[in-house]
């Protein structure tokens, strides 16, 4: 099953000795060390970065993620501002299965984690994509960008891993697309990715590729169905984590952010052996996928990325079928069938406005941080997030706050200290109505 997923694997693009990367990767030979480990940072009490952390994210419409049973997720960002030479992040978070006993990073989840990009003060970007899971072993980095790690802790281990790139710039004003997708499934378990799409690219119907990686579950007794599918209960957030510059502006918003199980990969490699009603060149697997789902009579999706005997004009190839009865054998190894289903797709709809003041490295100067959901000029729904020494709290939380205050129903507190790197508690435990107020920044790696 392994050798399976290797070989699909090496049929993709933009990765390098797939083979040699693959195999060490699944003996757990392969790791990463972080330079300064959370545990290490809360022993001698130094400072760090802070955050700003949305509550979970409503949703639309109303769904249990059974219901959902979704195989995509995707945002949109966009860097509106960032004052040059610093370090900030935006992520949002997303998580597969739900409902298991509590154990290490992942919780009650197969897995759990983030996806995002970076501004850094040394002049580059960074694309990342990390998620913490449960059992040793459990993940196999596939991608040439992905390595074992330790989810916001030391040393690394083989349950959890980090796909990261420092090599495509980024650009304020263009608006980013990430997508975390099920690619492939078998027996044993599926294979998930993370890309960014830059619409000014010059290959832009190619997204760039942040990760690849094999998430395990029946070797595990974990509940195959469970762990193979996305939770719907995400939340937001924008870490600044230099603790010798924390003075800056930055504003950035999250938009057109959605889970989907409409397209989902069969449980065998090949071609559907029909008569196809579409035969495309040129288009990513997102791309294809949706040209199926919004194409009535289409019912299955066939794609290879490196069929270049038969697509040449880049070796991607896209077949649109009414139905797929059996699948072909030939060259299926650099193939996969994607197949329709009649399931809603949830849209990520808004939160209640945050606000928060803090002082920067010297204690002499105030910012304020805030968190809320604006509209567009096209009237789409943003997730807007802001710092900086100049900002004011949001005019929908000011009226909240008051509101709180006069019928004493939801007692206004002060936000609590904002948790970095993915992980906050329950929603329960996080105020939807918080007071501005001035804190220490927390501890973090």
């Amino acid at each position: 099953i392994l050798a399976q997923v290797s070989t699909f694997a090496r049929a993709r693009p933009l990765l390098r000795d797939q083979a040699a990367l693959g195999y060490s990767a699944m003996t757990g030979q392969t790791f990463s060390m972080r330079l300064l480990a959370t545990a290490a940072v809360a022993a001698v009490c130094m400072p760090s970065g802070g955050a700003i952390t949305t509550p979970t994210i409503d949703i639309s419409p109303k769904k249990t993620a059974i219901e959902a049973d979704a195989k995509q997720f995707q945002a949109s960002l966009v860097w509106q501002e960032v004052a040059p030479g610093r370090d900030v992040y935006m992520s949002i978070s997303m998580a597969l299965g739900d409902g298991l006993l509590d154990k290490l990073g992942a919780h009650a989840r197969c897995n759990s984690g983030y996806m995002g990009a970076q501004f850094r003060s040394g002049g580059y970007n960074t694309l990342l994509w990390s998620m913490s899971g449960r059992e040793e072993g459990q993940v196999v980095p596939v991608g040439e960008h992905c390595h074992y790690d330790c989810f916001d802790c030391s040393p690394p281990n083989t349950r959890d891993f980090q796909c990261k790139r420092d090599d495509y710039e980024l650009k304020a004003g263009v608006l980013y697309t990430f997508t975390v997708q099920m690619e492939m499934q078998n027996a044993s378990g599926a294979m998930w990715s993370a890309t960014m799409e830059d619409p000014t690219a010059e290959d832009k119907g190619h997204p760039v590729e942040i990760g690849r990686v094999f998430f395990k579950d029946a070797e595990f007794g974990l509940p195959t169905e469970n762990c193979r599918r996305l939770g719907l209960d995400s939340y937001a957030f924008q870490e600044y984590f230099n603790p010798g510059d924390r003075y800056f502006t930055t504003k950035a918003a999250w938009s057109a952010v959605s889970l989907s199980g409409a397209m989902q990969p069969e449980d065998a490699k090949g071609y559907c052996d029909e008569s196809t009603m579409m035969d495309l060149e040129g288009l990513s697997l997102i791309e294809c996928k949706t040209r199926c789902a919004t194409e009535d009579a289409c019912h299955f999706a066939s794609y290879s990325a490196v069929d270049h005997s038969y697509a040449k004009v880049d070796g991607s190839h896209c077949m649109l079928y009414g139905a797929c009865r059996a699948k072909s054998t030939y060259f299926a190894d650099i193939w996969w069938t994607y197949a329709k289903h009649d399931l809603p797709s949830i849209a990520l709809t808004g939160f209640k406005p945050l606000c928060r003041h803090y002082q920067d490295e010297t204690g002499k100067r105030t910012l304020t941080e805030t968190a809320e959901v604006v509209s567009s000029p096209t009237g789409a729904v943003e997730f807007e997030f802001q710092t900086g020494p100049d900002v004011q709290c949001p005019e929908a939380f000011a009226e909240a706050m008051a509101a709180s205050a006069e019928n004493r129903a939801e007692p206004v507190v002060a936000m609590p200290s904002s948790v970095l790197r993915g992980f906050r508690g329950t929603a329960a435990t996080v105020p939807q109505i918080a007071a501005p107020v001035e804190e220490e920044m927390p501890l973090f790696p």
